[in-house]
């Protein structure tokens, strides 16, 4: 039998600064700004999944 399952999924992608707990992203009108503190208070008290990802040049590798 299948499961009925409701969802709610947020993607923002831009530039974060972790002082201000904020995701800056550029778009062709110009920059937004989303306020990571408050977008993770929608899911207080739910349970998720997070998932973060981004391109970056590990630190952790051992150089040759």
């Amino acid at each position: 039998m299948a499961k009925n399952k409701d969802s709610k999924a947020v993607n923002r992608t831009g530039m974060f600064d972790m002082d201000k707990m904020q995701i800056v992203a550029e778009s062709k009108d110009g920059f937004q700004t989303y306020d990571l503190k408050a977008l993770l208070q929608e899911f207080d008290g739910e349970q998720l999944s997070f998932t973060l990802a981004s391109d970056f040049n590990p630190s952790h590798l051992v150089k040759e």
